[in-house]
Parts: structure tokens; C-alpha cells; sequence
């Protein structure tokens, strides 16, 4: 998990690009992931998601989650996202 010293800092680097713009919390993540936060919290100590810090605010990249949630389910890579059309 990669700290920033505020979020201030952390904020800039979304703006400026050095992270992605879709970001969660950790309680956000749980519930796609159907786990607890302290599930959440293990995954991003580990490495296994990406997750960054700024004094008690903790944001992990979205996509990774639900590339997580789909490796999970069995559901493969390049089938991407289903959405119902009209």
C-alpha cells in the first residue's frame, strides 16, 4: 500500500495522472467482493490489490477490484463486462 503524506497530496496525484481516476473505498470493496474490510485490508497489505493511503483516508483502484471479483467467480479475462441493452 503506497502512503501519501495528505490528501492533498494524494488528491494531486489523481489529477495528475499517476493514479487511476477510479477509485473506492475499502468498505465499497468489501461489498463487491462480498468479504469483510478486514479481508479488503489483507488483499491490500499483500499486494493484491492496489491501494494507496493518505492520513485515514485508504482508496483502491476500482478496476482491480472487479478483475479480483471476476477471478474469483471463474469469470475469465476477455469476456469483459455484461451490461443489459435495450
Amino acid at each position: 500500500m503506497k502512503r501519501f503524506r495528505t490528501v492533498g497530496d494524494l488528491v494531486e496525484a489523481i489529477r495528475l495522472g499517476k493514479l487511476p481516476r477510479d477509485v473506492i473505498s475499502p468498505g465499497a470493496a468489501a461489498a463487491a467482493l462480498a468479504m469483510t474490510r478486514e479481508g479488503v485490508h489483507y488483499l491490500c497489505k499483500h499486494d493484491r490489490l492496489p491501494a494507496w493511503q493518505a492520513e485515514r483516508v485508504v482508496l483502491i483502484d476500482a478496476s482491480a477490484v472487479q478483475a479480483y471479483r471476476n477471478k474469483r467467480l471463474g469469470i475469465p479475462a476477455e469476456q469483459g463486462d455484461l451490461y443489459a441493452t435495450e
